[in-house]
This record gives structure tokens, C-alpha cells and sequence, in this order.
């Protein structure tokens, strides 16, 4: 495989069944599926994703570390890669 410029994951993947793991799945879903213009605020998603809010600043880091989200302030925003992956393979329920 070639090299990547995204990163890859953080240190090691998050276990399936761990909180850690909800938490970024639901936010890369909030971030790609029909985002508001303006980017989620944090205080936004820690009302909207069903997990633990301490869960929610770790999750957020972890995708900006993976190149799947980024943070200006308090919003969060899905990056181009993946919008793109979301316009390739929606993953829309």
C-alpha cells in the first residue's frame, strides 16, 4: 500500500466494543450526514450523541488524527476527505 498523508489511526484502533469506538463513529456519522453549513458546535454534539460527553473531546481528537474531522474552536467540522468518503459510499441510514 502506498503511503498515506491522512495519518492513519491514532496509536491503535479503538476495540469494537468500547465506548471510545461508539464515540467516534457516531460523530464521523453527525459530521458527514447532512451537516449543518456552518459546522457542529461541541456543545451540539455532546447534547445529540448518545455516549458519555468525556467521550466526545477524545473522539473529535481521534478523527482530526485520522484526517476526518477538524476543529476551529467550539466546531467541528467533517474534513474534504471525508466528504468525499460519505459522496463515494454514503453512509447515510
Amino acid at each position: 500500500m502506498r503511503d498515506h498523508r491522512n495519518g492513519g489511526p491514532p496509536s491503535r484502533l479503538p476495540d469494537p466494543d468500547s465506548i471510545q469506538f461508539r464515540a467516534q463513529r457516531l460523530m464521523l456519522l453527525e459530521l458527514v450526514v447532512d451537516p449543518p453549513r456552518s459546522g457542529d458546535p461541541l456543545s451540539e454534539l455532546v447534547r445529540l450523541l448518545a455516549v458519555p460527553g468525556s467521550s466526545i473531546e477524545p473522539a473529535i481528537t481521534a478523527l482530526e488524527l485520522a484526517g476526518l474531522a477538524q476543529r476551529e474552536g467550539d466546531v467541528v467540522r467533517a474534513t474534504a476527505s471525508a466528504r468525499y468518503f460519505e459522496y463515494l459510499w454514503p453512509v447515510r441510514l
